[in-house]
């Protein structure tokens, strides 16, 4: 990886990591417009349409990765091309609101804080299933800040990470929550996750990572996983369950502890299948 010149106190490098998101990708980028000092944006495989040239026109810095199916991976990648002091992870169906643009120069000035979770409300393709929540963790010191590049990682940051009214816009094209996306989207994303989850450890992106290994509580759900994807499926929707208490009513907990529930059961399937049938 790269290593590069600092931009200085209070910068903020923007990394978007897209795979032919010409449809959403210029609102997201008019959105960083005169906020970012750098935007990043690593295409995952070829690109089969105009992404590349949208990313070009806001003077963005353009990369095109191997297509790998984890975004995650890719945004490692990204993160290790940055120069600015502070990282913002945005999705090209993501755009900055108003108020989140006027308060971002503000909110990198501010001492004692190392990261912001902002509002991150649910889009069903035409209207808002959620108001008050969930919070998605996307402003990080550089320095505070550490991810492991596979499916569904969450980045973890070192000190006081401060939960924002300000809302971090959400609107994909479609519903993220049905069943079809289920066993479409998400299936592949959860075969993928299991590859990884059975791969070298060394072979992983990382960035700022502090172990070198898997955890003992992976590899013993490795080992067991034909005998645990049903109650980990289970257990995952009951932490999702109590997280989202305060952000969702009782029928939107349900729904979306259901489905994240349903997906971390399919991971641990795939775990079992890999592990024990072959690939």
């Amino acid at each position: 990886m790269s290593s590069h010149e600092g931009l200085g106190p209070g910068s903020i490098s923007a990394v978007v990591v897209a795979r032919n998101e010409e449809a959403v990708l210029d609102r997201c980028l008019n959105s960083l417009d005169s906020v970012v000092d750098e935007i990043v944006l690593v295409h995952d495989g070829d690109c089969d349409d105009s992404s590349l040239e949208i990313a070009k026109r806001h003077g963005a810095r353009v990369f095109v990765q191997p297509a790998s199916g984890s975004p995650e991976a890719q945004t490692v990648f990204g993160y290790h091309q940055c120069r600015g002091e502070w990282l913002l992870n945005i999705d090209a169906d993501e755009y900055l609101s108003d108020e989140l643009h006027a308060a971002l120069p503000e909110l990198v000035r501010r001492t004692g804080v190392n990261g912001y979770a902002f509002l991150w409300r649910q889009w069903d393709g035409e209207k808002h299933m959620t108001e008050a929540g969930p919070y998605k963790l996307v402003l990080f010191r550089r320095a505070a800040v550490h991810l492991l590049g596979m499916n569904e990682a969450l980045e973890q940051v070192d000190g006081v990470v401060e939960r924002s009214q300000l809302e971090l816009v959400h609107r994909p094209l479609y519903n993220n929550f049905t069943l079809r996306v289920i066993f479409t989207k998400w299936r592949r994303r959860a075969r993928i996750q299991a590859r990884q989850y059975l791969s070298d450890f060394s072979e992983l992106p990382k960035f700022n990572w502090p172990a070198d290994d898997w955890p003992r509580w992976r590899r013993i759900a490795n080992a067991l996983s034909p005998l645990l994807f049903v109650p980990y499926g289970f257990a995952t929707f009951a932490v999702a369950f109590r997280e989202g208490r305060s952000s969702y009513t009782l029928a939107e907990n349900l729904r979306f502890g259901f489905y994240v529930g349903l997906y971390a059961g399919m991971v641990q399937f795939y775990v079992a299948k890999f592990r024990y049938l072959g690939r």
